[in-house]
């Protein structure tokens, strides 16, 4: 109902994960990179933990767009699987000739046969598990088994095991442990800072193809930070609402009043009432003078929001090298198949054909921003913006590697010897140019090759 009312192009904040409004803050762009580099690396089984509603089904959609098409993908969402049916289930979905009658050690050679020949040809296999926590253990022990399959050097099938918290409960019971230790990797999805909850409204309004600026006041951001909780839907549903509740009152900016109304439509409303009563509580204890005891209650209020040119930190034990992931991914940009040549995009990227091919490959650059097919017009505005830094004839735009994302481009700023160069100079660039979350990535990575480990500079 307030898609025209508010100039937007498509809906902002539906609850069904929708990968072209994928937010990298908070760590998720990171993960999101770091969960693609262990499966291309062959890693074998991977964890990623969150609280319900904290992304997760968003995550595993962007990982499947993220994989080249080399890795093939098997979804797994029914966690009440029997340790024989996981097996039947996975030779369905990779339509190996087999039925409900066919024996289980005839399934398992079958698989065992195509996972080989996929190899053989360059390809892999992983298997998406969604909903992890629910599945019983000897299930759960079953995939260990089946990531038994592998070659000398190779594992055959990969897994990603995506779930609640509860699953990290399930797997410290020490029945399950020889599936723990085979856990090569392990990531968690944590709730949004303040912060990044402002952050991310922007980000989707303006995904969303919202060109005017504080759609939602700041009183509005807080009181959503808080209520709730940091998680992507509960955000999603509180901002919903919230902008139903302007638009009809007739008002073109989300004020606390609004999230309040939304507060008390949404099934999660009681917590921030509960929260609310903690907040009056606090004011009468600073009325009382116990200033300090409020001090440490009130750490997490941020400052004003402010575009940042670094990505949100995420534990060094989570992400490989820095040279060979990304920071964050970035952000997505409708863009054109094709372009005038008089056009700024245009231009940059018949200059981006020369220097790509010019450039040293074990260097390094700054990734502003990935352009989609699409419209053109909000990447024309970000290169005149650029110009108007002074910065444009360093800006290139360059074709995503086939490996990666055929059928769209990169935009990156200069090329820099080392990684630790780039690093400097992506903290320096003017606000205008890290909206969509810029990272360092090396020059190998965009020609499809695989950067050397241990270059970080």
């Amino acid at each position: 109902m307030y898609i025209d009312y508010f100039s937007l192009a498509s809906h902002p904040f539906r609850i069904t994960p929708d990968p072209d409004l994928f937010f990298p803050g908070g760590g998720r762009g990171a993960v999101l990179e770091a969960l693609a580099y262990a499966i291309t690396s062959g890693e074998g089984i991977v964890k990623v933990v969150g609280e319900v509603g904290s992304g997760k089904t968003m995550l595993c959609r962007m990982l499947a767009q993220r994989l080249p098409a080399s890795v093939e993908i098997v979804y797994l969402a029914n966690p009440s699987l029997s340790p024989l049916d996981i097996l039947y289930a996975i030779a369905f979905e990779l339509k190996l000739p087999v039925e409900r009658s066919t024996e289980r050690l005839v399934v398992m050679q079958l698989l065992q046969e195509y996972l080989l020949k996929q190899h053989a040809a360059g390809h892999s296999v992983v298997v998406f598990v969604e909903e992890a926590q629910g599945m019983a253990l000897e299930t759960l022990e079953e995939i260990r088994l089946l990531s038994n399959l592998e070659t000398h050097r190779s594992k055959l099938l990969q897994i990603v095991l995506f779930g609640q918290p509860e699953l990290d409960k399930k797997l410290r019971m020490r029945n399950i442990r020889q599936l723990r230790e085979r856990i090569t990797h392990s990531f968690y999805l944590g709730a949004f800072a303040a912060a990044e909850t402002r952050d991310y409204l922007r980000f989707r309004l303006h995904a969303a193809g919202c060109t005017r600026p504080g759609v939602f006041s700041d009183g509005a951001e807080r009181l959503i930070a808080r209520a709730s909780g940091g998680l992507s839907r509960r955000i999603n549903i509180l901002a919903d609402k919230a902008l139903l509740a302007a638009y009809a009152e007739a008002a073109f900016t989300v004020k606390p009043r609004h999230v309040r109304a939304a507060v008390r439509d949404s099934e999660f409303g009681g917590a921030v009432l509960f929260l609310r009563w903690n907040m009056a509580i606090g004011l009468v204890i600073l009325a009382l003078g116990l200033v300090g005891a409020l001090l440490r209650f009130s750490d997490g209020f941020p400052p004003i929001w402010n575009v940042s040119a670094a990505a949100p930190p995420v534990s060094a034990a989570a992400v490989p090298p820095a040279d060979t992931l990304h920071a964050a991914h970035p952000a997505s940009v409708a863009m054109g198949e094709s372009l005038p040549e008089e056009s700024l995009f245009g231009q940059r990227l018949a200059a981006g054909r020369q220097w790509l091919s010019a450039v040293t490959p074990d260097s390094y650059t700054i990734q502003l921003v990935t352009v989609f097919p699409g419209s053109d017009a909000v990447m024309e505005r970000f290169l005149a913006q650029a110009r108007q830094e002074g910065l444009l004839n360093d800006i290139y735009a360059c074709p995503v590697s086939s490996g990666e994302d055929p059928g769209k481009w990169m935009v990156v700023f200069k090329a820099f010897p080392e990684a630790s160069a780039a690093r400097v100079a992506l903290a320096e660039l003017p606000p205008s140019l890290c909206i969509y979350q810029p990272f360092v990535r090396n020059i190998l990575t965009m020609r499809g090759g695989t950067p050397r480990l241990g270059r970080a500079g």
